[in-house]
């Protein structure tokens, strides 16, 4: 289908959330701005931030708009909850984000020290306290308004319980003046609900949506004005296809900016696995 710590400081925020009314998009709306989140089922303070991601639509901002991507993080799980989607290789992500020192958040203020969830990154450029509706929703208008410096295009096809992305970059802005492109893919869930039975959640049915489960390497983009790469990811077994986006979007390692991203969903009749026999 086509589609256009604890050894590390572990700070967990809670700032009190602002109000869930939908709000104005700004008259520009230039690109599709990706937003990620770090949560984990074992936090308290997460289950608003997730609410959010999961609200983003009845608030205006379709897919069309902004791309959530919730990464659920592994420093909570000795906690008393193992949360089901929590691994190390999302834990990684978010600490190279910290350890990049590019990040900035909403006042300016450059830098973070440790991670925390939960964690908002918009276009990975700005981070914040995913219960700051309010101050999150500005990033994302602020993010639209400028244009995307690729033109991206994602064609997903599944082969039984794996599936290949075909993911084309076709430069239209001064990319080259920003060294290391590259192009990252994820399998997310579009929605989840989970009961957890112990942790700081325990007795909470958790309702989650945008939830990665597979994510691929770092591919670099080779140089000059198109460029194709192909990925392949594995479909977690208690995943069907008809509950699933693919996320494919180009990223500088050096600033860490979110050139374009793109979403798709596969079509399970595609899928060479779960075809039917010819008669």
């Amino acid at each position: 289908m086509r589609s256009c710590v604890f050894n590390l400081l572990l700070v967990t925020v809670a700032i009190a959330g602002c109000g869930a009314s939908a709000v104005g998009a700004p008259a520009t709306w230039r690109r599709v701005v990706l937003v990620e989140l770090f949560t984990s089922q074992g936090c308290s303070s997460c289950p608003p931030a997730d609410a959010f991601v999961r609200d983003l639509p009845a608030l205006g901002f379709g897919r069309d708009r902004v791309v959530p991507l919730t990464f659920h993080v592994d420093y909570w799980d000795d906690l008393g909850w193992k949360d089901p989607f929590a691994t190390a290789v999302f834990t990684d992500r978010q600490r190279a984000y910290a350890r990049s020192r590019t990040l900035r958040s909403p006042d300016g203020q450059a830098g973070i020290d440790g991670i925390y969830t939960p964690q908002m990154i918009v276009d990975g450029l700005v981070h914040l306290s995913g219960q700051r509706r309010q101050d999150a929703i500005r990033e994302m208008e602020r993010a639209a308004m400028r244009p995307p410096l690729f033109d991206l295009v994602a064609d997903a096809t599944p082969h039984g319980s794996t599936i290949d992305v075909a993911v084309t970059a076709t430069e239209r802005g001064p990319t080259r003046s920003t060294p290391g492109w590259h192009v990252v893919v994820a399998l997310a869930a579009t929605r989840t609900r989970t009961a957890v039975a112990r942790g700081e959640n325990a007795g909470a049915t958790l309702d989650e949506a945008a939830v990665v489960r597979a994510l691929s390497d770092r591919i670099p983009l080779a140089r000059g004005p198109r460029s194709t790469v192909m990925v392949r990811l594995t479909k977690p077994a208690d995943l069907p296809w008809a509950g699933i986006e693919v996320v494919a979007f180009v990223q500088s390692r050096a600033t860490g900016e979110v050139g374009a991203v793109a979403v798709t969903r596969p079509d399970p009749e595609q899928n060479a696995g779960n075809q039917r026999p010819r008669p």
